[in-house]
């Protein structure tokens, strides 16, 4: 699946609050050593640099697109550097303080390989800090791209599609770390309430990543119809404030 760093970037994104909220909790030292994982377009993974002036940061993901958008953004800073790999590909042994992912690792399919893969790139007492959508994240989002499929007749379209993503409940990642031997294991939720000021925002944000597996599955002509089909359907959310719905966001920190 092909991504458009430039839409990514130029939504509205409360990925990136979220972002802020974990580069907070993490710490960061000024001699860290830090490893992004699924870094996007790097909008974080520079924050994360200016943190650890003395350190390094290493920002990994598998897409070219996003990685050339990193790129531009951090040319000019000497201890920031970007790879091409996927969480369960990397290959780093003892050479990290902070594994750091900002909402990048629903998308990993192999979670127990991607979590064995992180506890070998750290340091001894290296940490992890990891944010992503838990399970049942959004309510809306599941219940109106069914709704759209069945409205539009669309289902033979979706007769092979596979879920993308691996979206954990906060005892199961807990579990998962403990299993992969992390220590001080701390899984917890934030919920957040979104809000958008028109259709178009609420179209934008989700076709800048959730929608992407099921606009990937439709030929071209049919796709704005999905994305008008799904995205009206944020009417019923409208409020005084705007377009609003919750998001529950799992954050988890734990210790090598």
């Amino acid at each position: 699946m092909r991504w458009d760093a430039d839409k990514y970037d130029s939504v509205k994104a409360p990925q990136i609050d979220a972002g802020r909220e974990l580069i907070r909790l993490a710490q960061v030292k000024a001699a860290d050593s830090v490893l992004d994982i699924g870094c996007g377009t790097g909008k974080l993974t520079l924050e994360l640099a200016r943190l650890a002036p003395k350190g390094s940061v290493l920002g990994i993901d598998p897409s070219d697109e996003m990685l050339r958008r990193a790129l531009e953004v951090s040319a000019r800073m000497a201890n920031l550097k970007f790879i091409k790999s996927g969480a369960e590909e990397m290959d780093f042994e003892g050479a990290f303080d902070l594994a750091f992912s900002n909402s990048a690792l629903q998308w990993v399919k192999d979670q127990r390989q991607a979590a064995r893969r992180t506890y070998r790139a750290l340091r001894p007492a290296g940490k992890i800090a990891f944010q992503m959508p838990a399970k049942d994240f959004c309510r809306e989002f599941f219940e109106y791209t069914s709704l759209a499929i069945k409205r539009l007749g669309f289902e033979r379209f979706f007769e092979s599609f596979e879920s993308p993503w691996c979206f954990a409940s906060r005892q199961e990642y807990a579990g998962l770390l403990k299993e992969t031997g992390f220590l001080n294991v701390k899984v917890f939720y934030r919920d957040y309430r979104l809000a958008f000021n028109s259709i178009k925002e609420v179209l934008d944000w989700w076709s800048s990543a959730g929608l992407r597996p099921y606009l990937a599955m439709l030929p071209e002509q049919e796709q704005e119809f999905f994305k008008y089909a799904f995205a009206m359907q944020f009417e019923n959310n409208r409020t005084s404030r705007g377009i609003e719905f919750n998001f529950r966001r799992l954050f988890a920190f734990a210790n090598k």
